[in-house]
């Protein structure tokens, strides 16, 4: 009895881990695509990319949801879309928690959204990931290389 419950476990885990994707997209780009096809869907959605290399695609100065993006990366791994952040650099620590609300106010429109409490700030986290299990992106705030930011984060998946 004890094997046939851990061979269903075992077996509900290796579906979750294979599923296809659900459809997660950012924009129009769909998460897990493979590189040629997300670059193509990337260009044709963005522009021209500041800087192209296998690991990651780069903008600098995109808009995304009417908001004004410093520095957007999209990475991949395993020759597959499984990464993408946008960051809106900010004055302090004040500025980047307006900027995270005001981007949980657009994005919430599109998505229900979580929101938790952690190191003085809010940060929220929204939609369904390509696996099934967990979202799809988080809004937060960091500081990055003595810069604060709001970060919209899809993935790692």
């Amino acid at each position: 009895m004890l094997s046939r419950l851990f061979i269903l476990i075992l077996s509900c885990f290796f579906f979750m881990n294979t599923q296809a994707d659900n459809g997660a997209k950012v924009a129009t780009v769909s998460i897990g695509s493979e590189y040629q096809q997300a670059l193509t869907d990337i260009k044709a959605e963005f522009g021209e990319p500041t800087t192209i290399d296998q690991q990651a695609i780069e903008f600098k100065n995109m808009t995304y949801h009417n908001f004004k993006f410093d520095l957007v990366i999209f990475k991949f791994k395993n020759d597959k879309l499984n990464e993408a952040r946008f960051f809106m650099r900010a004055k302090n620590k004040i500025g980047a928690d307006k900027k995270v609300e005001a981007l949980s106010k657009e994005l919430g429109k599109k998505h229900p959204l979580s929101e938790d409490y952690e190191d003085g700030s809010y940060f929220y986290k929204g939609g369904l990931s390509p696996k099934g299990i967990g979202h799809l992106f988080t809004i937060s705030t960091a500081k990055r290389q003595g810069v604060w930011n709001a970060e919209l984060t899809y993935g790692p998946f």
